[in-house]
Formats: C-alpha cells, sequence, structure tokens
C-alpha cells in the first residue's frame, strides 16, 4: 500500500505551510545577516529595522550574529611563516629521526660485539656449558649378571586346591 494513503503519515509531514515558514525564516535571517554586513539596499534596511523593532526572536538572533562577528574578529591570527621556514623545520625533523635509528641500531650492535668479546675472553663459569664431572670414587661399577645385588623374596607357594 503506498503510504501517501495513510492519514497519519500526512500528519507527519510538514504541510505547504510549514514549508512556507521555513523559507521565511531562511530568508529572514539572510536578510538580518546582509544587514549587519551593510550589503541591503535602503528598502531592506527598513524592512530589518522594523522587524527588529517589533519581533523579540529577531532582536535575539541579532545579538547572537553579532557576538559570533565579535567572536570571529577577535580571534587570534597565527604569525604567518615562510614555506622556507617549514620546509628547514621538516629537514631538521627528518635529520633527527635518522640520527636516534642510526644510534639505536649502532648501540645494539656495540653492546653484541661487547657480549661476544666477554664471552670468548673470558670463559668463566657463568658462561662455559656445564657437563657431568667426573668422580675421583675409587669404587669400580659393578653389573650383576648371575647374581643380583639385592636378594630378591621368593614367592609363597601354595598348594593346589582339589
Amino acid at each position: 500500500m503506498n503510504h501517501n494513503f495513510n492519514p497519519q503519515y500526512e500528519n507527519n509531514q510538514k504541510s505547504v505551510g510549514d514549508m512556507d515558514i521555513d523559507s521565511q525564516r531562511r530568508d529572514k535571517f539572510e536578510l538580518l545577516s546582509a544587514y549587519l554586513d551593510g550589503e541591503v539596499t535602503a528598502a531592506e534596511r527598513k524592512q530589518v529595522q522594523q522587524w527588529l523593532d517589533t519581533d523579540p526572536q529577531m532582536q535575539q538572533l541579532e545579538r547572537r550574529l553579532l557576538k559570533l562577528r565579535y567572536s570571529m574578529q577577535n580571534m587570534p591570527i597565527p604569525n604567518p611563516v615562510s614555506a622556507e621556514v617549514v620546509q628547514a623545520k621538516v629537514v631538521a625533523a627528518q635529520a633527527k629521526r635518522k640520527l636516534r635509528r642510526s644510534l639505536v641500531w649502532g648501540g645494539g650492535a656495540i653492546a653484541a660485539v661487547f657480549v661476544g668479546a666477554v664471552s670468548i675472553l673470558n670463559p668463566g663459569e657463568g658462561l662455559r656449558p656445564q657437563f657431568a664431572q667426573k668422580t675421583t670414587e675409587t669404587e669400580p661399577l659393578m653389573i650383576a649378571i648371575n647374581q643380583p645385588a639385592v636378594e630378591i623374596p621368593k614367592a609363597a607357594v601354595s598348594s593346589p586346591q582339589r
């Protein structure tokens, strides 16, 4: 079913009169803005002055626009910087990053060389792998082939049941 035939839908839509009101408000706003900028004809100036004399909403809108204009005029303006200065700063930042990167890699390489040299020149107990130590006992290792080293108890023999 087409929604154009639904009476509830039509109540949610703006009527032609509402759209006219919106366009009238927009026109008033634009005319007031042009009035404040000094860009209106004598007839338009007279119209805006009449609105400001009689309409509290227009007075409030005028105050807001004047406050906005004042804020825009009093915003700090950054100092202009030449392209050469910006380029020099960029080049300096790139050089600083490159130097930092080379220092990190160089420092890592120096540390690796130092650790390698210390381990080769001074093979201390902490750096050498430890293997099983040779025993100094004189007792030989004996392997029992025919005789067990420990006596094995005999299992109890039970008589067969009859």
